[in-house]
């Protein structure tokens, strides 16, 4: 074979065995670079787990404090439901007890029950005697003195078992209603049977006065029938 040929062909052998190593570096790196990517892969569906994994552990937790809230609102209904029956019941029990209002059928019932402690009997009559041998300052007191009867008897006998503060406030605006009544129904009473009452001030000051512990006591006696 002639040496040029021989070169030729050298050179051609040289040149594929070039390009195979070309071949095999760059498959080389391919393969490599598949590497990386394939780990960056692995990596990223790593991290997707987790991030997953958090975002559903988040949810239950953000599930979890909604029904806790949800939950507490409900018992905060609850409980203002019950409030709110307490309280229509409170205000049913005190808009309904017979000692916390004042009608005109509670003030006839003073007057009828003035009236009758000062007629049974003719009971005005002993007042009467004794506010013959009165002072106008003795009498002043017996006004004073049957105020605070009253007081000590309708609290005994109405409002004694009574622990609501807003209903006691009424004994002495009740006792002032059933203490006029008391005192009207004696000038009536004292009026009617004495013709000169009314002549002179004092006079029918002390004979007011003599009766009206009598009259006080049925005013509050009859107020109290029927009540609870």
């Amino acid at each position: 074979m002639p040496k040029k040929t021989k070169k030729k062909v050298v050179k051609k052998v040289t040149s594929v065995n070039d390009k195979l190593n070309q071949i095999i570096a760059l498959q080389k790196r391919l393969l490599k670079e598949e590497g990386v990517v394939e780990k960056e892969e692995e990596q990223l569906e790593k991290i997707e787990r987790v991030t997953e994994f958090e975002a559903q552990n988040e949810n239950r937790n953000i599930n979890k404090l909604e029904s806790e809230i949800l939950s507490g609102e409900k018992k905060e209904e609850d409980e203002l439901s019950k409030l709110e029956a307490l309280e229509r019941e409170i205000k049913s029990e005190v808009g309904e007890h017979p000692l916390s209002r004042i009608t005109l059928k509670d003030i006839l019932k003073g007057l009828v029950g003035a009236f009758v402690g000062l007629a049974v009997h003719y009971t005005f009559t002993y007042g009467v005697e004794i506010s013959e041998s009165l002072t106008t300052g003795r009498a002043a007191f017996l006004y004073l003195l049957s105020f605070i009867v009253g007081i000590v008897f309708i609290y005994f006998t109405g409002f004694r078992k009574i622990k609501d503060p807003k209903i006691l406030m009424f004994i002495p605006v009740r006792l002032f209603v059933l203490y006029l009544a008391s005192i009207a129904m004696s000038i009536i009473v004292l009026y009617i049977f004495y013709p000169t009452f009314g002549h002179d001030f004092f006079e029918s000051f002390k004979m007011v006065g003599g009766v009206l512990l009598a009259a006080i006591v049925g005013a509050c006696t009859a107020d109290l029938i029927g009540k609870e």
